[in-house]
C-alpha cells in the first residue's frame, strides 16, 4: 500500500513540477489548498502534502503554516537536482534558461577536459571510445537514442577520467544537465551529427596524449559549435572575459 501512495504522490508532484517549469504557473501566484488539489488529481490529502513538500524541498515552491504555497521564482529554483533536471529534460526549455545552461558548460567542461587528458588511465581511454563508437553508430544508423547514450556516456567517462572525488560526487547532477543540454541541440537529421562525432574523436585523442591546451580548446569547440545551431549564431561578447 505504501508503494501506491509513494507512486500517486511522485505522479502529482510530477504533473504540478511540470506545470511551474513550463511556466503554466507563475511566479508568485499562490496554489490551490490541499483540499482543492485533493479533489482536482482525485487523490487524497496525504499525497497533496507529500508533493508540496518535495516541490518546497527542491525549491519550486514556497510553504508557509496557514497559508497557501507559491510559486518560487526561477532563481529559487534548485536547478541541479537531478529530478528538476529530469522534469526540465522532457519539454521544450526556454531559451534563456538554455542559454544559461550552455554558458555553465563552457565554464565547467573545459576545465574537466583538461584535468581529464592529465589523468586519464587505460580503462578511462577504453570507455570514451566505447562511447564514440556508440555515438558513430547512432549517426549512421540514425538511431537518435544510441547517438544520445554514446555522447553522454562519452562525457560522464570524461567526467571519470578527472578522478577528482569532488567532480565525481557533482556527476549525476552535470549528467542530467549535460542530457538536458544535449536534447536542446541534437539535429533532427542524425546524419548531419557526423562533425560532432568527429570533434568527439579528436578530444578523445588529445586526452589520450595528454595534449592539455588541445583538449581543453577542443571542449570548448565542441560546445560552441553545438551552441550555434540552436542558441547563438554567434557567441555572446561576454563569453570572451571568461573562456
Amino acid at each position: 500500500m505504501k508503494v501506491v501512495q509513494a507512486s500517486i504522490s511522485e505522479s502529482v508532484t510530477q504533473n504540478l513540477a511540470t506545470r511551474i517549469l513550463r511556466g503554466e504557473l507563475t511566479p508568485g501566484i499562490s496554489l490551490p489548498g490541499e483540499n482543492e488539489l485533493a479533489v482536482e488529481y482525485n487523490v487524497s490529502r496525504t499525497s497533496i502534502r507529500n508533493a508540496m513538500a518535495t516541490l518546497a524541498a527542491k525549491g519550486l515552491i514556497s510553504t508557509q503554516a496557514k497559508k497557501r504555497s507559491t510559486v518560487n521564482a526561477r532563481e529559487q529554483w534548485n536547478l541541479l537536482d537531478m529530478d528538476v533536471l529530469n522534469w526540465l529534460s522532457t519539454g521544450k526549455v526556454d531559451a534563456q534558461l538554455v542559454e544559461q545552461l550552455m554558458v555553465t558548460r563552457l565554464i565547467f567542461e573545459p576545465s574537466v577536459a583538461t584535468l581529464a587528458a592529465l589523468k586519464a588511465n587505460a580503462h578511462d581511454l577504453a570507455a570514451m571510445e566505447d562511447a564514440l563508437a556508440l555515438m558513430r553508430r547512432g549517426e549512421t544508423g540514425a538511431d537518435k537514442a544510441a547517438f544520445e547514450a554514446g555522447d553522454i556516456a562519452f562525457h560522464q567517462a570524461l567526467l571519470r577520467a578527472t578522478h577528482n572525488p569532488f567532480l565525481l560526487s557533482l556527476g549525476n547532477a552535470l549528467n542530467a544537465a549535460m542530457v538536458l543540454s544535449f536534447r536542446q541541440t541534437l539535429e533532427e537529421d542524425l546524419h548531419q551529427t557526423k562533425t560532432a562525432v568527429d570533434e568527439h574523436f579528436l578530444l578523445f585523442e588529445a586526452v589520450r596524449l595528454r595534449r592539455i591546451d588541445e583538449a581543453r580548446t577542443q571542449m570548448r569547440s565542441i560546445l560552441l559549435h553545438a551552441a550555434q545551431k540552436n542558441i547563438w549564431q554567434d557567441p555572446p561578447a561576454f563569453l570572451e572575459n571568461i573562456l
